[in-house]
């Protein structure tokens, strides 16, 4: 009882450790991602704070496993490279002892795993496209620098501003709005975002400019004008419609929709692989006092990778219809099935 409380202390002390590192590289890549958008620059900082939470929330699905491959790959291996593991096996311990001694550990993690993969995720991605959604209403236009193209892939629109006059006025500005079957061309010499009632973005106002509309069927048409206000069309807003990454596991239970059922497979998957992935931490792990550890880390990291870029590449020809949808992603599930076995034998 005194040692398999000793080798999970070992385990569990840096399993939260590289956890919440994993985590802060997350919080890290998401936030440098949204901030190399110039128009990220144009969103309230609530809105940027909520959609990396959201997406560091959503990737928690994957962060977890590799955390316990990593945590079982690096501890065990300490504990081989200073013989501990030998004492032990001395008195009577082998792999075996070591998988009953992790195994609630890996089991409690697993169903943690399952809860993100079924539940979390697709919530956490349903909070990242309505605050994507919402960002695309609250682009504060006086926060246009001069120099920039700002483009926003949702609402079809670009700006450009050549420099900033006094106040909140811009100077020489550019907009660019398309539609289904004709786009807008507003070139003018300053551009002014009206005070909204609301609170929301209010009009834009533009002085001295034209305006071009220009139509698929050739009717196109130039305005010259002194002063123009342009208005928020509401209406022109289509509603944030089906996300399969945000949609409740039992709805893709249902579906027959091939996108649907890679994604279904793919939660359900993740769940089996961070338990094989465990024991085959715990095979790998095992290694001669006078072998670097961080070699059987460099080959333990490799299989994870190839592990889950297999698992995309299946996803992907699934969502395409280029596999049979069974085995489907199951056939990754057996493949690390095998390597974890034959890793489980070649060591026993």
């Amino acid at each position: 009882m005194i040692v398999r409380a000793y080798l999970n202390k070992e385990i569990l002390s840096p399993l939260l450790t590289i956890s919440l590192i994993l985590s802060v590289l997350m919080v890290s890549f998401s936030a440098l991602s949204l901030l190399a958008d110039p128009m990220s620059s144009l969103i309230p900082a609530a809105l940027l704070a909520q959609m990396i939470f959201a997406k560091t929330i959503a990737s928690f699905e994957l962060f977890l496993p590799l955390a316990l491959f990593i945590t079982l790959l690096m501890g065990l291996g300490r504990l081989y490279s200073e013989q501990e593991i030998s004492a032990l096996q001395a008195a009577g311990m082998g792999v075996s002892g070591l998988i009953r001694t992790f195994l609630p550990l890996i089991v409690v993690l697993t169903i943690i795993t399952a809860i993100l993969t079924t539940m979390v995720r697709p919530w956490a991605n349903q909070l990242r496209y309505e605050v994507q959604y919402e960002a695309t209403e609250s682009y504060d236009f006086e926060r246009l620098e001069g120099g920039y193209f700002y483009e926003s892939e949702d609402t079809g629109r670009v700006y450009f501003t050549k420099k900033l006059g006094s106040g909140e006025v811009k100077e020489d500005i550019f907009m660019y709005e398309g539609a289904d079957d004709n786009s807008q061309i507003i070139i003018a010499r300053e551009g002014l975002q009206l005070s909204s009632s609301d609170g929301n973005n209010g009009s834009l106002k533009f002085t001295e400019g034209s305006a071009y509309r220009l139509s698929d069927d050739g009717n196109d048409q130039v305005i010259n004008f002194q002063e123009m206000i342009l208005h928020p069309d509401i209406k022109q807003r289509e509603p944030l419609g089906y996300k399969r990454k945000a949609t409740s596991t039992l709805q893709l239970w249902k579906s027959d929709n091939a996108k649907d059922i890679a994604e279904l497979q793919w939660r359900l998957t993740m769940v089996a692989k961070t338990f094989l992935l465990a024991l085959l931490a715990i095979f790998l792990a095992k290694t001669s006092p006078r072998r670097g550890r961080y070699g059987i880390l460099v080959l333990g990291l490799s299989l994870f990778l190839l592990v889950h870029a297999g698992s995309l590449v299946l996803m992907t020809w699934i969502e395409q219809s280029l596999i049979s949808r069974l085995p489907g992603l199951w056939l990754s599930v057996m493949v690390l099935a095998v390597i974890t076995a034959l890793s489980g034998y070649r060591k026993a």
